[in-house]
């Protein structure tokens, strides 16, 4: 998310150096995290749960901001020139603030719902559950296009490498702001809702359960343990980017450093929780260290959440 529009502050050359530097160095690390995590869902997990597919759909989104600011800012900020064309800035920048943004707070409300569903009605939505899987993913994506392509041409924003902010030309591009600001308000609501709904039906005992005869039972409780702890913490990492956004209105070279590189911060943080969360695609030297802490792995009682 981000809020510095149409700011009149004046770049210092310095400024801008350490502006670039931070973007390029943010950005490429993101992209390598959420390249590896994307590869490592495709290729090296064997089945392929709604979770997972999610998390792939979510990592390419975050592959994405991050190719955007590496590629098209980190260059237009080095050089203080736009590069591209103003129409090809107006939907880079639209793709940036809004469509990617929102498809990734729907798409975490359907990992939230899929955890959900997983927990309360294990082996009761499985025969329909690739038709509901393959529906979130068109409608997660589809929502990015048409977030992209609101308001275009006149009520949209593009991206200045003089001020290092995203300008508006038409006052009628805020209430577009504010209506993605109800919108992500709304799609976090729900989904840390059901997060919250989750836990405390697990704490109850009352998460559905089915008996395990397969030898890799505790495996399979511990991953799904990872896969719950990693959706509630996805939810609350867009908390954390709402609230440190809103808090910055001082307008200062400090916020737009904040703000600047806030898509690819996001980005970042949002790879290495599902690195951290799933030790089947970790590199060696740390999934050994988690087996070595194997034995203080919390269990749940949903013992089969693979949806």
């Amino acid at each position: 998310m981000y809020f510095q529009f149409n700011s009149t502050i004046e770049i210092q050359p310095e400024e801008r150096t350490w502006a670039a530097i931070l973007l390029l160095l943010i950005s490429l690390a993101g992209g390598i995290i959420n390249a590896y995590i994307g590869s490592g869902f495709l290729f090296g997990i064997r089945f392929r749960g709604g979770f997972f597919i999610f998390s792939i759909s979510k990592s390419f989104s975050n592959i994405l901001v991050c190719s955007l600011v590496f590629f098209w800012m980190v260059p237009a900020v080095f050089l203080k020139a736009n590069l591209v064309s103003t129409y090809v800035n107006i939907i880079l920048s639209q793709l940036l603030l809004f469509g990617l943004y929102i498809h990734g707070n729907l798409t975490q409300c359907f990992l939230s719902l899929n955890r959900f569903a997983a927990i309360c009605f294990v082996g009761n939505v499985k025969r329909k559950n690739s038709d509901l899987i393959a529906l979130g993913v068109f409608t997660s994506w589809f929502a990015a296009v048409i977030w992209t392509l609101l308001g275009y041409p006149e009520c949209t924003c593009y991206f200045s490498s003089e001020t290092l902010t995203f300008r508006y030309t038409d006052e009628c591009h805020i209430s577009n702001y504010q209506l993605q600001l109800y919108c992500a308000f709304v799609l976090m609501m729900i989904s840390n809702m059901l997060n919250v709904i989750s836990f405390l039906i697990i704490c109850c005992g009352g998460a559905k359960t089915i008996s395990f005869s397969c030898r890799n039972a505790p495996r399979r409780k511990q991953r799904n343990a990872r896969m719950f702890i990693q959706c509630m913490l996805q939810s609350i990492l867009f908390i954390v980017d709402v609230f440190l956004i809103s808090s910055l209105n001082s307008g200062s070279f400090g916020d737009i450093l904040v703000a600047l590189p806030s898509m690819a911060f996001f980005a970042l943080f949002d790879g290495l929780i599902m690195l951290l969360c799933n030790n089947d695609i970790q590199p060696a030297c740390i999934a050994s260290r988690n087996l070595q802490k194997k034995s203080s792995v919390i269990s749940i009682s949903a013992s089969d959440f693979r949806m």
